[in-house]
């Protein structure tokens, strides 16, 4: 890896997932997205947030919760939506940092007062963001649908936000799902990225990683950007992987031939 980023005279590695919030690439897709977050943020209730694998849900996340005044909101954030019924509600409440409880009852009645109690006392929002939302089963969905019932349905006094995979639309999309959908405040699928955009995000990512010359052929971002369908994880991939192409072939530049060799794995 040091022999690339030496190779393309780099400071570091391009394509790191830790890209600070404020250093994002400001494309179409993630506006779109920050402006229905920043809306939730103001209006309170559920959003569901869908898209492709890598398209950059979780960044938008990041970006989000970055934004958020500590002294307003409390961000609760988890990934592990495999779990079932009853248990999902035990994380929940361990998330909370709420006392252990054996009935699921009580710590259903436990966490709605620390949302209500943390809005109404403390005057601070919770805002739950559920990651990896696709893999949550009815069940579960359906104990999440009880929490937001507050005060016979007529007050929204935390956020909840599902974020996950294409397939989460489809599971909302269920009969069985229709009282919860109706609950949706928003709902928002992120797209990949446009040609230009997908170039732009090179370029940008490239920059930020020390670059002072183009790495990347025209013809090259358009391959990228046809292999990838401007997903941003897949473009960095992608991108990585032609770069080393083009190491081993003594290149500076990385054109569409590279890319190719990198899409049939030759």
């Amino acid at each position: 890896m040091n022999e690339l980023i030496t190779w393309f005279g780099l400071k570091r590695y391009p394509f790191d997932k830790d890209i600070k919030a404020t250093d994002l690439v400001d494309s179409e897709p993630l506006r779109e997205c920050t402006a229905r977050l920043d809306y939730l943020r103001r209006r309170g209730g559920i959003m569901l947030l869908t898209g492709d694998p890598g398209v950059g849900k979780t960044v938008a996340l990041r970006r989000f919760v970055d934004s958020l005044n500590e002294n307003l909101f409390r961000a609760v954030y988890t990934p592990l939506t495999t779990l079932r019924g009853a248990d999902l509600l035990r994380h929940l409440n361990d998330k909370l940092g709420l006392t252990n409880r054996s009935a699921k009852g009580t710590i259903y009645r436990q966490i709605q007062e620390e949302i209500l109690d943390s809005r109404e006392q403390r005057g601070r929002t919770i805002v739950l963001l559920i990651d990896e939302a696709h893999l949550l089963q009815v069940g579960p969905l359906q104990e999440l649908r009880l929490l937001t019932n507050f005060k016979m349905d007529s007050f929204d006094p935390f956020i909840l936000i599902l974020a996950g995979q294409s397939d989460l639309r489809r599971t909302m999309d269920f009969a069985v799902m229709e009282p919860f959908a109706q609950r949706l405040a928003m709902r928002y699928h992120m797209s990949g990225l446009s040609r230009q955009e997908t170039a732009e995000y090179l370029r940008h990512q490239l920059k930020l990683a020390g670059a002072h010359e183009p790495v990347f052929a025209e013809d090259a971002v358009a391959a990228i950007h046809e292999a990838t369908y401007g997903i941003p994880r897949k473009i960095g991939a992608t991108a990585e992987q032609a770069m080393t192409y083009a190491m081993f072939a003594d290149k500076r530049t990385v054109d569409a031939d590279t890319v190719l060799k990198v899409k049939i794995g030759g």
